[in-house]
């Protein structure tokens, strides 16, 4: 289907009906008004309709020419609106981003993350997929998820194909009672440490 309009004869109607006069029109788009006239016949010519009455000097639109007013504001806005998103896509300013995290990453650290995320990007949609750091790493590589942020080892198998950062460091409190026999113990090495869990699971 072909439109009997051009955006270009959008933009003269909507400058016609702001001005009221056809050569301030005409300035305001730099064009000459000759040119200006012409569009606006070949308009109303594909239209079959009257949109400006012409009466000397003084012009004003047709009840036909304003009801295709508001029409053609609701298009212009709707092309200047597609060419932002665009340029946002292109700028990375706009689209949707697949966030990955292990369960206690998911748990205690992406909300503050995403919140963030959020509060400075707000054209981007997050989509959010909580499982085990094996499974993410594996959703990553099968192009499921965009980036993610997890707690445990990733296996070295899947590693090897992945980009790896340090993204933050965190602190494990060990909590023990006074009466427990490392209380009165300045350091605790690793394995002593180990060893709890051991005598517990053999317990």
């Amino acid at each position: 289907m072909t439109l009997p309009f051009t955006l270009q004869q959008l933009r003269i109607l909507k400058a016609i009906a702001t001005e009221k006069n056809f050569t301030k029109a005409a300035e305001i788009l730099y064009l000459s008004q000759p040119s200006l006239s012409k569009q606006i016949k070949t308009l109303e010519k594909n239209l079959d309709i009257l949109l400006i009455n012409r009466k000397g000097n003084k012009i004003s639109l047709t009840e036909n020419g304003k009801v295709f007013l508001q029409y053609s504001e609701r298009i212009l806005a709707l092309c200047e609106e597609s060419c932002r998103a665009l340029i946002d896509l292109k700028n990375g300013d706009r689209g949707n981003l697949r966030v990955g995290a292990s369960q206690t990453t998911g748990t205690y650290l992406m909300p503050q993350v995403l919140a963030l995320f959020a509060q400075n990007y707000p054209q981007i949609g997050l989509k959010v997929q909580v499982n085990s750091t094996r499974l993410i790493a594996k959703s990553i590589l099968a192009k499921e998820i965009d980036i993610a942020i997890v707690g445990g080892e990733i296996p070295n198998k899947l590693k090897k194909d992945l980009t790896v950062e340090d993204f933050v460091e965190d602190k494990l409190c060990l909590i023990i009672a006074n009466s427990h026999f490392f209380a009165k113990r300045e350091k605790i090495k690793k394995f002593n440490f180990i060893q709890i869990f051991i005598d517990f699971v053999l317990k």
